[in-house]
C-alpha cells in the first residue's frame, strides 16, 4: 500500500508538471498570436476589393437569433464583391420562413443575396449544403469561399481580416477565425456549453494555440482551388468536414492561418444532455478521424480531477509531492480558465472561472467516456454512426 501510495504521488507530480507545460505553452503561443496579430495590424496588406467572394450560411431549423444573425451580414465592412447564399437541405425547413424574410431585407439594402436548397447527399447535411452551393453557379464564380455558421453573429466582423491572410501568401488554402459562445439562456446546460468553450483548453481562443494548423467549421475562409484539391465534395461522407478538409488541405501543399479575430455565436437553449451529445459528436469526430488524440484528454483536458485523486492517494507515503502536484494542477487549471475568460470576452473573476474548471472537467470526462463506449451520436434529429476508418453513416 506505502509502494503503491509512493507512486501515485510522483505519477501525480509528473502528470501535474506536463499539464502545466502544456497549458502555459497553449497560453504563451497564443499571446504571440495576439502580438502578431497587432503587429499585422500595422500593415494594412491586401485588399480583398473587388475580389469576388461567396459566403455561405447553411441553416437548418429555427436557432436562437436566426433572423438577427442573418441580417447581420449588413454590418460587415468589407471591399469584397460579396455574395451572399443561405440554404436548406428541406423546402419546409423551418430555417426557411425566417431566411425569405432576413432575404427581403437584404435585397432592399442592395445586396446580392439568395436562398438554395439542397437535398442532402451524404449523411454529413451541412456539408452536402456547402458542397451542393459550391457545384453551383454561384460556387463556380467565386475565387473565395467563406463558411459563416447559421448561429454566427456577424455584426461589425472585419470580413476583410479574415480574407487577408490569403491574399498575402498565395500559399495559404484556408483561414479560420476563433470563436467564443456568448450565453443566451439561463440553465445548466447552456453555462455548461459556456464552460467549455470559455474556460477550458477546449476554448477556441486556446486551441488555436495548441494546433494553429487546424480547421474550426463555424467560421472560415478558403481559396477556392484549395476546397476543388481537398475534393470538399467528398466530405459529406465525414462528420468533422473541417477536420478531414484540414487534413487534406495539409496533404496537398496548403498552409491554414488563424486569422486575427474573435467571431461571437449565439448559445441556444440546450439542456445538459443535448450539451453532452453535442460534444460527444465533436469527441466522436476525433475518435474516427484521428484516434491517436483521444489520449490527449485525460492528459490535459480533463486533467485537474484526475490528477487530484492521484494525489489524495499518494498523500498516505509523500505528502509533499502530493500537495505540489495537487497545488500545480489546480493552479494551473485556473490559469487556463482565466486566459480562456480573457480571449473570449468574458469577466475575469476567479469564482467564475473556478466554476468553469469545475464543470467543464467533469462534463468532458463523461463525454469522454461515454465516446470510448458508442460511434453513435444524434446530429439535428438524426442518429449517426462513424465506422472504424471514419466514414459517417446514417444509423436510423
Amino acid at each position: 500500500m506505502s509502494q503503491a501510495s509512493q507512486i501515485a504521488a510522483f505519477v501525480a507530480l509528473g502528470w501535474a508538471g506536463l499539464f502545466a507545460w502544456l497549458s502555459l505553452g497553449a497560453v504563451l503561443r497564443r499571446w504571440q498570436l495576439q502580438r502578431r496579430f497587432r503587429l499585422d495590424e500595422r500593415d494594412a496588406g491586401k485588399s480583398p476589393q473587388q475580389r469576388r467572394v461567396l459566403m455561405i450560411r447553411p441553416c437548418a431549423g429555427a436557432d436562437v437569433g436566426l433572423y438577427d444573425n442573418l441580417v447581420s451580414v449588413l454590418r460587415v465592412p468589407t471591399c469584397a464583391d460579396l455574395r451572399v447564399v443561405m440554404t436548406v437541405d428541406d423546402p419546409h425547413d423551418r430555417a426557411r420562413p425566417i431566411i425569405e424574410r432576413a432575404l427581403a431585407h437584404l435585397r432592399a439594402e442592395g445586396l446580392d443575396a439568395s436562398l438554395e436548397i439542397h437535398p442532402p447527399t451524404g449523411p454529413n447535411r451541412k456539408a452536402s449544403l456547402l458542397a451542393g452551393v459550391l457545384a453551383g453557379p454561384a460556387g463556380r464564380s467565386a475565387e473565395f469561399v467563406v463558411n459563416v455558421d447559421s448561429n454566427v453573429d456577424l455584426d461589425g466582423f472585419p470580413l476583410d481580416r479574415l480574407l487577408r491572410p490569403l491574399l498575402d501568401d498565395i500559399r495559404l488554402g484556408a483561414a479560420w477565425s476563433p470563436w467564443y459562445e456568448q450565453r443566451t439562456r439561463r440553465g445548466l446546460g447552456p453555462r455548461t456549453a459556456e464552460a467549455i468553450l470559455g474556460g477550458s483548453l477546449s476554448a477556441f481562443p486556446l486551441l488555436c494555440g495548441i494546433h494553429p494548423q487546424g480547421l474550426c467549421g463555424k467560421i472560415w475562409a478558403a481559396r477556392r482551388q484549395a476546397m476543388d484539391d481537398a475534393r470538399f465534395i467528398e466530405l459529406t461522407s465525414f462528420l468533422g468536414e473541417d477536420f478531414e478538409m484540414a487534413r487534406r488541405l495539409r496533404a496537398n501543399g496548403w498552409g491554414i492561418a488563424v486569422a486575427p479575430l474573435i467571431a461571437r455565436s449565439r448559445g441556444g437553449g440546450a439542456d445538459l444532455r443535448q450539451v453532452i451529445e453535442r460534444f460527444s459528436r465533436w469527441m466522436l469526430v476525433v475518435r474516427g478521424q484521428n484516434a491517436a488524440l483521444m489520449p490527449t484528454y485525460p492528459l490535459f483536458f480533463f486533467a485537474t480531477p484526475l490528477i487530484l485523486m492521484l494525489a489524495c492517494f499518494g498523500l498516505v507515503a509523500r505528502p509533499d509531492l502530493a500537495l505540489t502536484a495537487a497545488a500545480v494542477a489546480v493552479t494551473t487549471r485556473l490559469m487556463v480558465a482565466m486566459a480562456a475568460r480573457y480571449w473570449s470576452d468574458r469577466s475575469l473573476r476567479p469564482d467564475r472561472a473556478l466554476t468553469d474548471a469545475v464543470l467543464s472537467d467533469l462534463v468532458l470526462l463523461r463525454v469522454w467516456l461515454r465516446v470510448l463506449n458508442t460511434r453513435e451520436v444524434d446530429w439535428r434529429g438524426h442518429r449517426l454512426r462513424i465506422d472504424r476508418e471514419g466514414r459517417l453513416w446514417a444509423a436510423d
